[in-house]
């Protein structure tokens, strides 16, 4: 594609990749079972560990996060999961519980609100769960659970893992997940990393793999012991996508040259101008109050403009945007609702990328 023809990417993911990131992946490929991949690989986990404040294993995946959302539940749920639902992702978790056998109970709540602490609390202590799944930041919604809050809560139960879905909020968002006690932190390469689509990443607890020891019908791809055989050794057990990872090193020393304190302050910075913007434009907010997302913000459409011609006009400026989740504004329509559309500000978005973006926004939107 021609440089000029492209729009810039500004959907919930995958986002715009910079063009040194993409020249870090066209470096000259190398084979999986030599050393320079092991010292490429090597070079990649503690960075990994620095960015997740962790001395857990964090694993590559080559897969998207749904790939390591279903190892974390082949792995590591032997009696019954709870999956905490407050939207399509979140969902998700519950959707592959069922589809892989496991005993699974959603904990849903209403879409646009945050899953509680005390909810959690009252399911786990009737001691029929093993596991609890919680979804970071919904993207579907623009709503970010409280990890700080559901931690406390999880570490009341030693026997049931914490599996946390960070796949929209790793990157932007501090995650502390030695301090929070998460089992299982997830996440893919298209969000706040700002990468091609293609690989994953997940902290592993030294009890989860203990854990996974125990449970049987672990499946291949993504036993969870088997990864960890290899990745002692800097390898991977199957053919990775070494490109993705040369990218991903470049990455990870961008995000530490940055500074991980300024990075998480950039993007809280650049929520706050979005949602902001959306109040001086008379547009609301939908996520419920004190829980709105730090990577995308979810815009209640007050104007009812029409998304789809909004969508093309902004394609028009060079921009690529979200007219809302589907299934989200179908159900909203059906109840006679606003509907909602999204502007994500992850990964690398620049106080000025955002300028213009919403620049462009207002032009369309006084057309419309």
């Amino acid at each position: 594609m021609d440089k000029k023809d492209h729009k810039l990417l500004y959907v919930p993911g995958p986002v715009e990749v910079k063009e040194d990131v993409r020249e870090a992946c066209a470096k000259p490929m190398i084979g999986h079972r030599t050393g320079d991949f092991r010292k490429l690989y090597a070079s990649i986990k503690p960075k990994l560990k620095k960015l997740l404040y962790t001395e857990n294993a964090v694993m590559v995946s080559t897969s998207s996060g749904s790939g390591f959302m279903e190892a974390a539940v082949k792995n590591l749920v032997g009696k019954k999961v709870l999956n905490c639902v407050n939207g399509a992702f979140s969902k998700k978790w519950y959707d592959i519980a069922v589809a892989c056998g496991k005993p699974a109970e959603k904990l849903e709540v209403e879409w646009g609100k945050a899953v509680k602490p005390d909810m959690i609390d009252a399911k786990l202590k009737t001691g029929g769960f093993d596991a609890v799944c919680v979804t970071h930041n919904e993207t579907s919604t623009g709503v970010m659970n409280n990890l700080g809050e559901i931690s406390e809560v999880v570490k009341k139960y030693p026997d049931v893992m914490f599996l946390v879905d960070a796949v929209s909020s790793m990157g932007g968002v501090k995650i502390e997940v030695d301090k929070l006690g998460i089992d299982m932190c997830l996440a893919s390469s298209q969000k706040a990393f700002a990468l091609p689509p293609g690989i994953a990443f997940a902290s592993v607890s030294e009890r989860a793999f203990k854990k996974a020891g125990t449970i049987p019908g672990r499946g291949y791809y993504f036993d969870l012991v088997e990864l960890r055989k290899a990745y002692d050794k800097d390898e991977t057990p199957y053919t990775p996508a070494v490109s993705l990872m040369y990218g991903l090193d470049h990455q990870l020393d961008k995000f530490f040259k940055e500074g991980l304190d300024a990075r998480w302050e950039r993007h809280k910075r650049l929520a706050k101008t979005t949602r902001d913007w959306a109040g001086r434009m008379g547009f609301q907010i939908f996520p419920e109050p004190g829980y709105e997302s730090i990577t995308i913000t979810c815009i209640v459409d007050t104007k009812g403009m029409d998304l789809k011609k909004m969508q093309e006009m902004m394609g028009e400026k060079g921009f690529s945007v979200d007219k809302g989740y589907r299934k989200l504004n179908e159900d909203l329509a059906a109840k006679g609702k606003k509907l909602t559309f999204r502007i994500p500000h992850m990964g690398d978005t620049s106080d000025g990328d955002l300028s213009d973006l919403l620049k462009a926004f207002e032009e369309v939107i006084k057309v419309l």
